[in-house]
């Protein structure tokens, strides 16, 4: 008789299963988990290189225009027209003011005179409503690239010292010096020109140019054209105007000066509206003379300066001034040094910490301002 035995078959029980189950999600998750966290920090790394490339470059740019303030001025400064009721005024192009305040109007220039370095302690707006009000600075210096710098001079001075007529220099030279009308370093409207005749110095802005005379109208954006005023102007210095300078006079000079204006932005969004959720990222912007305002860097939270002085009179220097002593009567022309006390820049995009950020900090010797060796 044959017998029949029992096959049993083999396998995973119930429990096993769910065991085996449990631990392959544990697995799995801690995988999902380490792989995240390694993608947070890949773009938090990334994030941070961003915001210091950023940082880095919006300083050295700054610096570099500060290191240059005062080039080519006359010690002191320039006088700008006075005794009447347009003051001379900054940060403006030919269609809208930048500077100051959430409804810029311009900024008048200190004691009517075009400085190396003009400080503007809370003159920028706040980065957000309520804030503290951010700082704004305008650097000064001569441009070295302009035709007028290479070689054109003044033949004659229009009636009141309304315009200057210019030459190129004969013969040319090889290469060619670029023409008033030059697309990349020509002349243009909104720019300043500082003329000098017989020592005495003048600044005009451009109002238009028809060929090589070059006009400085009266009503002019940024007020420094005012023919009738009893100083600061190019009548004063022309002697005769509307005409060729006599032979015994030192030939005249005009040369394109930079009036450098920095400040924060905080562009509204789609709504119009400053300080809403909408609102793009901050930025630092550059104004240059009556010309349109440029940013240069994204996402700069907050921009404060201060300044080293140092009073001849006195013979005594003092440190860390926000406003360069000019609230106790010093003058912008007493700067031997612009402190960046804060750049505070920011990553362009936030994670489940919110932004990261960085403030950057560093010193800028004015030396082309005149300055004292203490340790002679």
């Amino acid at each position: 008789m044959r017998r029949k035995h029992a096959i049993r078959a083999s396998g995973f029980t119930l429990l096993e299963m769910m065991i085996a189950l449990t631990l392959g999600i544990i697995v799995i998750g801690s995988a999902v988990q380490l792989f995240s966290k390694g993608m947070e920090l890949t773009f938090l790394v990334s994030q941070r290189a961003e915001m210091q490339q950023n940082g880095r470059a919006a300083v050295g740019l700054l610096a570099k225009d500060i290191s240059l303030a005062g080039a080519g001025l006359p010690t002191g400064g320039v006088a700008l027209p006075t005794g009447t009721v347009r003051a001379p005024i900054y940060g403006c192009d030919q269609v809208k003011c930048y500077v100051s305040g959430v409804n810029p109007a311009g900024v008048a220039y200190p004691n009517n005179q075009l400085y190396g370095v003009i400080p503007g302690d809370g003159l920028g707006i706040p980065m957000k409503l309520g804030g503290a009000n951010t700082d704004i600075i305008t650097i000064v210096y001569t441009d070295p690239s302009s035709p007028l710098t290479l070689g054109y001079t003044i033949t004659a001075f229009g009636a009141n010292g309304t315009s200057i007529t210019v030459a190129p220099p004969s013969p040319m030279p090889n290469p060619p010096i670029p023409t008033l009308q030059d697309p990349a370093v020509g002349i243009k409207v909104g720019d300043l020109i500082l003329v000098t005749n017989n020592g005495l110095p003048a600044v005009g802005e451009v109002t238009g140019i028809v060929g090589n005379v070059i006009n400085f109208a009266d009503l002019d954006r940024l007020n420094i054209n005012q023919s009738t005023a009893p100083g600061g102007n190019l009548k004063t210095i022309c002697n005769p105007c509307g005409a060729v300078p006599p032979p015994p006079a030192v030939a005249p000079t005009a040369i394109r000066i930079l009036a450098i204006t920095y400040y924060l932005d905080v562009p509204p969004g789609p709504d119009g509206l400053r300080y809403t959720a909408d609102d793009l990222p901050p930025r630092l912007m550059r104004q240059v003379n009556g010309q349109t305002a440029v940013p240069v860097a994204d996402n700069i939270g907050d921009l404060q300066f201060s300044y080293d002085i140092f009073d001849d009179t006195l013979g005594a220097d003092t440190s860390n001034l926000a406003d360069a002593g000019m609230s106790i009567g010093k003058s912008p022309n007493q700067i031997r040094k612009v402190n960046i006390v804060s750049m505070t820049t920011r990553s362009s995009m936030h994670g489940k910490v919110g932004f990261q950020g960085i403030d950057l900090a560093t010193s800028v010797s004015v030396r082309n301002m005149s300055f004292r060796d203490r340790y002679q």
